[in-house]
């Protein structure tokens, strides 16, 4: 695996690229970062070049000021990105967060996706956190919450005995280490821009075939929000698992096998 930065109206961007042929672009959620896709891209890499970004506000990415954060925005990001690698066409994956932008990107540039995946997709702005956008005190509450997962949470999952706990340790490891590495700045403004966009006059516009994962136990986005993909999409097919948000993590060959098979 490679990794690269590009900078995009100037913002430093992270990513990073591995495999041959046709391209795949994933694209992660909030407080998340490129590494979730870490073990889906080395999978897919035999097959496919496969490219993974930090979006503004995560990962090794720019931390842009709060009134920067806005659906149109990322979705430029993306349609940027593509550019700079010189990209014309992709598979596109985006989960939660980045399956907005997802289908964003892919009902306002039909001809530049030939397949899409989305993955526990937000799509009107409905998710669980929705009240802690309108709430004067959430900068606050999510800047407190990053204090005590740095002092408190993180030591706990890096001490070695903690592996014993789950085999899904180092998964619990990254998002905690992605959170952290967050500003409130970035939590709280791509999750205000989240809650306040609505894809779901667009989904019409998709051309390319669509299939919808969703997590029957996610307690992050309603399952409704996935379900209306799959009724206003063209040419989508749904498959619920029996997992939470984070599908990748809670499936994660079964996650690689439904896309292998998706994208034959």
């Amino acid at each position: 695996m490679k990794s690269g930065t590009a900078i995009l109206n100037g913002v430093t961007i992270h990513y990073s690229v591995e495999g041959r042929g046709p391209d795949v672009l994933m694209v992660h959620g909030w407080s998340s970062s490129r590494r979730m896709w870490a073990h889906l891209s080395a999978a897919l890499s035999p097959h496919f070049r496969c490219w993974s970004l930090d979006l503004p506000g995560f990962g090794d990415s720019d931390k842009p000021a709060d009134d920067w954060y806005s659906i149109p925005n990322y979705q430029a990001v993306v349609a940027q990105f593509m550019e700079a690698m010189g990209l014309w066409e992709v598979r596109l994956i985006g989960h939660s967060m980045g399956g907005l932008i997802a289908l964003d990107f892919s009902a306002t540039y039909p001809e530049r996706v030939s397949k899409l995946v989305v993955i526990n997709p937000v799509v009107t702005g409905r998710a669980y956190i929705a009240p802690l956008a309108g709430w004067k005190p959430g900068p606050a509450v999510l800047d407190n919450t990053q204090r005590l997962s740095r002092r408190l949470v993180r030591p706990v999952l890096k001490h070695q005995w903690s592996k014993v706990l789950s085999p899904n340790v180092r998964y619990l490891q990254q998002r905690n280490d992605d959170f952290a590495r967050a500003t409130v700045e970035s939590l709280f403004g791509s999750g205000r821009a989240t809650l306040d966009y609505d894809v779901l006059g667009k989904l019409p516009c998709i051309a390319a075939p669509t299939l919808i994962i969703l997590g029957a136990l996610d307690t992050t986005v309603p399952n409704s929000e996935g379900h209306l993909v799959a009724v206003e999409a063209p040419r989508a097919r749904l498959v619920v698992l029996n997992v939470g948000h984070v599908v990748t993590d809670d499936r994660p060959a079964q996650t690689l096998r439904l896309i292998r098979e998706f994208f034959a």
